[in-house]
């Protein structure tokens, strides 16, 4: 499925913070507020512990194949991680080099919290989940939101550092900061394409020295958020009057019309158009933050992701694809709208 969540006995293994809204695929278990990490971990069903054992070949049959004095046939440049489930029984993850140690779920999540100054019992977690039959684990830490307020608006951005690890050799561990709220797999790849920088840290015999200097992903992020903050004054500080040129430069090029157009295209790009207009003078853009050019562009993000016509399982997938149509638009409309410096 899309999400990639693990479903265990019909349930999802993941937990989120219901006050921030539920996440698009309905899935997990709703917590009230942000939460400690042991009670995220055990909500989601997190809290399990990986080992690494040693790989012997079977036949076809599932016998052990045994050398002439009995003793198995060992592959000795592989290891496997297993999961070791509540019931005592194993779930086989992936097979990994020799070199690989594994770092739990609840060990990554600890040192994330000391990444951004937090102590282990602090209630900042916002979502944490299961990916890929126990191969990924992720989190959400909640970092605040940026305020966009030059003019007195009061624009607030949510932010975080969505934090990950596999159990399958692959996926490295990595801590990005972004203001994508990861409630699945690709909400997380999403959060990391987006991201200006991206703390990685090898399961290697190194990984605590490397660990260790995550405190500049903290660094790093202060200086995406700023970044981020001034550019959206930016578009704060461009005006839009209704009815203007620059309203219709914006929109012709994220929502461009070819010149052999049908009649019918013609009155489903007049549609759009009309819908975007609408959505950039209501309460939650223009009539609440003015006239400007950051109104402009959360109203065509709001339209994109929310009034267009479409499947919401549709909707939600474009939304978080970094290849998709919808993202295109998104960076088109930065762009345009930046270019409208008076």
């Amino acid at each position: 499925m899309a999400h990639e969540l693990e479903i265990t006995n019909g349930q999802a293994r993941m937990a989120y913070n219901s006050e921030s809204g539920v996440p698009w695929h309905r899935l997990g278990t709703p917590m009230k507020g942000l939460q400690t990490v042991d009670a995220m971990l055990k909500a989601a069903g997190a809290d399990y512990e990986v080992a690494t054992k040693r790989v012997a070949a079977i036949d076809e049959d599932g016998n052990l194949l045994l050398n002439p004095d009995g003793t198995p046939v060992v592959i000795t440049d592989s290891r496997a991680t297993i999961r070791i489930n509540e019931d005592g029984s194993y779930s086989d993850l992936s097979t990994v080099g020799t070199r690989y140690e594994v770092r739990q779920n609840r060990e990554v999540a600890e040192r994330a919290l000391a990444v951004v100054g937090a102590s282990e019992g602090d209630a900042i977690i916002d979502t944490c989940g299961v990916l890929r039959e126990g191969r990924r684990f992720f989190m959400t830490i909640d970092l605040g939101a940026l305020i966009i307020d030059p003019m007195g608006v009061n624009d607030k951005i949510d932010r975080y550092l969505v934090v990950s690890c596999g159990h399958d050799g692959v996926w490295p561990i990595r801590y990005a900061n972004t203001d994508i709220r990861a409630v699945c797999n690709n909400t997380v790849v999403m959060g990391l394409k987006s991201a200006k920088r991206v703390f990685t840290a090898r399961h290697t015999s190194n990984v605590d020295t490397t660990i260790a200097d995550a405190q500049e992903v903290l660094r790093i992020s202060t200086k995406w958020a700023t970044e981020f903050q001034a550019e959206a004054n930016r578009m704060l500080r461009i005006p839009v009057i209704p009815g203007s040129k620059s309203i219709d430069k914006v929109l012709s090029e994220v929502f461009p019309l070819a010149g052999d157009a049908t009649d019918r295209q013609k009155r489903n790009h007049d549609e759009i158009i009309g819908t975007v207009r609408a959505v950039f003078a209501n309460e939650r853009n223009a009539a609440g933050f003015g006239w400007n050019g950051w109104s402009l562009y959360n109203a065509i993000v709001e339209y994109l992701d929310h009034a267009r016509e479409a499947d919401a399982n549709d909707k939600a997938s474009a939304s978080m694809d970094e290849n998709s149509w919808v993202t295109r638009s998104k960076l088109t409309a930065h762009k345009a709208v930046l270019a409208l410096v008076p």
